[in-house]
């Protein structure tokens, strides 16, 4: 598989679903667009949105200042003081300041950000994107390996779902 075809799958605006070594199923990334094409690596890849339609109230984040400088200016658009956010919020006093601060000594954990952001009705979204370069190459380096890792995988959810339906001393809950 030759990691080219990949970066011109994400170029034209697909997202990358699974890879095989012939190819790759990729699906629409624009907010309840249900579109899958099965691409070919020997064939012309289409434009998924050659308007490019995407989701206009969407913001791709790529730091964490970033995200911090949005849920702020969301709260001041609000007029809510930093206080009001952590009592709705149930966040520790001074947690959600110290965290919205330029240059924070401490990043809050995911929690708090998800509790944080909610108050200030944003919701967190996971959304198929692009990868980087290298994750690409790792993807179309490795598909020979893919059968004994999809055994290995099946072995360790066996032993996942075995795990979570015993108790913390290892024994079955009667």
């Amino acid at each position: 598989m030759d990691p080219e075809f990949l970066k011109k799958v994400q170029r034209a605006g697909w997202a990358i679903e699974r890879v095989t070594q012939d190819g790759a199923i990729a699906k629409c990334r624009a907010d309840g667009c249900g579109m899958k094409a099965l691409l070919s690596a020997t064939a012309r890849v289409p434009k998924v949105d050659p308007t490019d339609h995407k989701n206009r109230f969407d913001r791709p984040l790529a730091s964490y200042d970033e995200l911090r400088r949005l849920l702020r200016d969301r709260r001041e658009d609000l007029g809510l003081t930093i206080r009001e956010v952590e009592e709705v919020s149930g966040a520790t006093t001074d947690h959600i300041a110290k965290s919205e601060k330029e240059d924070p000594a401490r990043k809050p954990n995911f929690d708090l950000v998800l509790e944080w952001a909610t108050t200030l009705g944003f919701e967190i979204i996971l959304r198929p994107a692009h990868m980087p370069a290298y994750s690409l190459r790792t993807i179309a380096d490795t598909r020979d390996k893919v059968e004994s890792r999809k055994r290995r995988f099946s072995n360790e959810a066996k032993r996942r779902s075995q795990s979570e339906g015993q108790g913390r001393d290892g024994r079955t809950p009667r």
